[in-house]
């Protein structure tokens, strides 16, 4: 008899139970946005998505996000536009994350200009002066 008992107890508890969870509202799934206190980020051009035949790549950048390519760019200009050295064929090519200057000049003088206005272009940026004088 008291095993029935138990039986009925057992089971009007089971179905308090039941019939309380379905009085209760369902969870609240909606997300809460929270504004970021980091700086946002910027995608940059310089790299590409990869793909099973290649692997990403990326551009070589400077500390201050850079590209290395355009900078050796503006050097070679710099050095195209000084009145000493524009007579000359110089180049300046990235090369291992550094600047190359290459070509000819007639004096010590002038591949030591050279270099000087590439440092003053390129100022966070390793330069290695290949110039040669004839």
């Amino acid at each position: 008899m008291q095993l029935l008992k138990l039986l009925v107890q057992g089971i009007s508890v089971s179905t308090v139970a039941i019939l309380g969870l379905g009085a209760c509202t369902p969870p609240n799934n909606s997300q809460t946005t929270v504004p970021s206190t980091s700086a946002p980020t910027i995608a940059t051009e310089n790299t590409t998505a990869p793909t099973a035949s290649a692997p990403a790549t990326t551009t070589a950048q400077t500390a201050d996000n850079q590209n290395i390519d355009d900078i050796a760019d503006r050097v070679e200009d710099a050095l195209d536009s000084d009145t000493t050295l524009k007579q000359f064929d110089l180049d300046a090519d990235d090369r291992a994350n550094a600047i190359v200057l290459t070509g000819r000049v007639q004096t010590a003088e002038q591949k030591a200009l050279a270099e000087q206005i590439a440092r003053q272009v390129a100022a966070n940026v390793s330069i290695t002066n290949e110039i040669v004088t004839q």
